[in-house]
């Protein structure tokens, strides 16, 4: 993809109806699959409800022809009610192109994103949970070319509050269906996550977790002979490993894998559609520390590769 001309009139973003921007979105993200992955699930996530008044918007009207949406475009999801969670996910299909980009096609995405940031401080969603949000934009998953952009933009206005770095894994969940099942150890079982084990989930986090999302989300846990659970793991509302964790005492047996693959294999045969989870996209991605060799481990067992650098940033939109 080359632009050899400048757009002429200034990026501006249009907010569509939830209905209509699946229907359109969804077609667009699809052929960039596994990349389009965080966004394709976020848009499709059942908690995703009215009452939650989410954005779903592009730099394209809603009743722009479908032959007529232009070759670069920026897709957004934001659900800025989630205070203590990740909020926004973007796509722009520049992210597919070569690095590193023409200086017009850098120009047009820095367009993109400083036009992102001010649609997002500006937009008045006053019946919202929450409302008035914090300035704080929670950016999720940014593919690291979007995220480097950004975070220019952001520390030009001294607006960068947070930033952390990993490896994005990809991984096909058709494959994993079909790879033989481990034997578990006597008296262990392969179940949903207890609701009355919950606690034990939230406590090991290193990342914020809140207990109504977690029971919406497709999980498994391993059960030892006395039903505690020892391993544990979660699929995202955005397609992802949310959380894959096994207790100290019990590491280095093999469980996290064993675990992972009966998540992603349960997913691949519909086993969470009661949730709202249908494994659509074919796909799930990992968030990993680079040198995170155990995690590295389990997304290898499970056919994954590397696909880019993924960026979790924090803007300020005050200093905007």
């Amino acid at each position: 993809m080359v632009v050899t001309k400048m757009e002429e009139t200034p990026i501006q973003f249009h907010a569509h109806p939830q209905e209509t921007a699946l229907k359109v979105f969804l077609t667009l993200l699809h052929e960039h699959l596994p990349t389009s992955n965080p966004l394709f699930n976020r848009l499709i996530a059942p908690h995703n409800i009215p009452s939650r008044h989410c954005l779903f918007a592009a730099t394209f009207s809603a009743n722009t022809d479908t032959a007529q949406i232009p070759e670069i475009y920026t897709i957004l999801f934001a659900d800025r009610s989630r205070h203590l969670e990740s909020q926004i996910w973007i796509y722009n299909p520049l992210i597919t192109q070569p690095s590193p980009l023409s200086i017009t096609n850098q120009k047009i995405l820095k367009e993109h994103l400083e036009a992102t940031i001010h649609f997002l401080k500006d937009i008045q969603i006053p019946e919202a949970p929450g409302w008035p949000f914090s300035p704080i934009l929670k950016f999720a998953c940014l593919h690291e070319m979007i995220a480097s952009t950004l975070l220019s933009i952001g520390n030009a206005k001294a607006a960068v509050r947070r930033q952390t770095i990993w490896s994005l894994w990809f991984v096909e969940t058709l494959p994993v269906s079909k790879l033989e099942k481990k034997v578990l150890l006597e008296g262990f079982s392969l179940t949903r996550v207890p609701d009355e084990q919950l606690d034990l989930v939230i406590s090991t986090s290193s990342i914020p977790r809140q207990a109504e999302t977690l029971k919406q989300q497709p999980s498994v846990g391993l059960l030892d002979e006395k039903g505690k659970m020892v391993a544990w793991g979660y699929i995202g509302i955005d397609g992802s490993f949310a959380t894959l964790y096994v207790l100290p005492e019990h590491r280095g047996k093999g469980l996290a894998k064993c675990v992972a693959a009966e998540l992603v294999g349960r997913l691949s045969r519909g086993e969470f559609t009661d949730l709202g989870f249908d494994g659509r996209s074919g796909w799930v991605h990992s968030d990993v520390y680079e040198g995170n060799q155990g995690s590295e481990s389990v997304m290898k067992s499970l056919g994954g590769r590397v696909g880019t650098r993924s960026f979790y940033v924090w803007i300020d939109c005050e200093k905007f």
